[in-house]
């Protein structure tokens, strides 16, 4: 593994580690604050993957084996944002949090990424072990989760002063 492999990877578990913590912790309900990692992970990443990448070079299998994560890490978003608990606060203010089970769907994420890894690699496809794509990926996850989360919380009944769902 190089220094900079290794460098990306503390980087990245850091980064999902903070994730973690912070999805089982109640949050307020505040939507535009939520979006705001994703769309900094997001920019990040995009950056990163395009001065890392030659897109010109990228083949086939690089752009499925992106979309497939792209897909895989905004579902596994929306499954967390499904899972996702709301309650109110003392005040009536709408609290969120993701919790642990859907904590544990990141093993998932990082299950299918090494696979990724390993087959793009295998394949000479190795535009896709950039660092800005990990974070792109996590930004993705985050979207997926926040938009799944915005749009229970402006349908359900938890909006309501009156609800309360633990």
């Amino acid at each position: 593994m190089t220094s900079q492999n290794t460098v990306t990877a503390v980087l990245v578990l850091a980064v999902l580690g903070w994730i973690i913590y912070r999805q089982n912790q109640w949050r307020l309900f505040d939507p535009v604050r939520m979006w705001r990692l994703p769309v900094i992970l997001g920019l990040i990443g995009v950056l990163g993957a395009c001065t890392s990448t030659d897109l010109g070079a990228l083949r086939t299998l690089d752009i499925a084996l992106l979309v497939f994560e792209g897909v895989l890490s905004l579902a596994i978003g929306a499954v967390m944002g499904v899972m996702s608990r709301f309650r109110r606060d003392e005040v009536g203010a709408l609290l969120v949090r993701t919790g642990a089970a859907a904590s544990a769907l990141w093993l998932v994420s990082i299950a299918v990424r090494v696979g990724v890894d390993v087959i793009a690699v295998g394949y000479g496809a190795t535009s896709l072990t950039s660092s800005g794509l990990i974070l792109l990926l996590l930004g993705l996850n985050r979207a997926g989760r926040i938009a799944v989360i915005s749009a229970r919380a402006e349908k359900s009944t938890v909006a309501s002063p009156m609800s309360r769902a633990h």
